[in-house]
């Protein structure tokens, strides 16, 4: 379809470029004009910017005519062969971004892998960042990846749990994968698929229920965290602080940027 496409446009060109040059020739005799001005009025015809010139004889007005008719109907086709293929690119792209389509990814070596983008995902990514370690986002949202590489974020759309996928993202080179999705059976069945391809991978995990944990140390991942057990334990340990100090320090998202309380009696 692609070389069909590329003949046809090169036909029209040429047919075009026969038009401007045949009436050229045949306009320069009707009208008594040089060649070059003949050609200077032909292209303005074509283009319809219109030529100072007005013809003569009959023969010159129906030759413009023909020429302008011809030409602009040429132009047309041209326009919207440009046109259709870049709807037809952009179309392509889209479809293409369900199956692990490229939004905007570098190739890196000695990468992490952050596969998911939810609450979690964002904060691996913002330490990473802080850390100036590379990254590879890779979520199937397309809203979420249009969002993300409009802050310059390194983005692959598709299913992370498709093999293609990871492969688009280089996993035989990368350093690490983080598996951040929301069912503790994806994360499982992703740390499985990744190990498979890339056995010297590091890998890390979220559990969401305690007896995913086990599993998932079984089949290749290192660090697994349980959110809400860290959570849990971190705000029941700033709560018995509260009775060793007047001062306590709230847990922020933004380690950079951390709040001190005062209690006054």
């Amino acid at each position: 379809m692609a070389d069909a496409n590329i003949r046809n446009f090169f036909f029209g060109m040429a047919l075009l470029a026969f038009v401007i040059l045949g009436g050229t020739y045949v306009f320069s005799i009707v009208e008594g004009v040089n060649l070059f001005d003949s050609f200077f009025y032909m292209v303005l015809f074509v283009t319809t910017i219109g030529a100072p010139y007005f013809p003569l004889t009959t023969l010159g007005k129906v030759l413009v005519m023909l020429v302008v008719g011809a030409g602009m109907g040429l132009v047309f086709y041209i326009v919207v062969f440009f046109a259709s293929n870049l709807i037809e690119g952009q179309t392509r792209l889209l479809l293409g971004g369900i199956k692990g389509g490229f939004v905007k990814m570098r190739k890196e070596k000695n990468h992490i892998i952050v596969c998911g983008y939810g609450k979690l995902g964002k904060y691996v990514c913002n330490e990473l960042k802080q850390k100036k370690q590379k990254y590879l986002i890779i979520d199937k949202d397309a809203d979420k990846c249009a969002s993300l590489v409009s802050n310059g974020e390194s983005v692959l759309q598709g299913d992370v749990l498709d093999q293609e996928v990871l492969k688009k993202a280089s996993i035989d080179n990368a350093k690490g994968l983080i598996a951040t999705l929301g069912e503790d059976s994806d994360n499982i069945y992703l740390i499985i698929t990744a190990t498979e391809i890339n056995p010297s991978l590091h890998l890390a995990a979220k559990a969401e229920e305690e007896h995913a944990v086990d599993r998932l140390h079984k089949i290749g991942a290192k660090i697994v965290v349980l959110p809400q057990v860290v959570g849990g334990r971190q705000l029941a340990n700033a709560f018995l602080d509260l009775d060793k100090s007047e001062e306590l320090e709230t847990v922020s998202t933004k380690p950079e940027k951390k709040k001190k309380h005062f209690f006054r009696n």
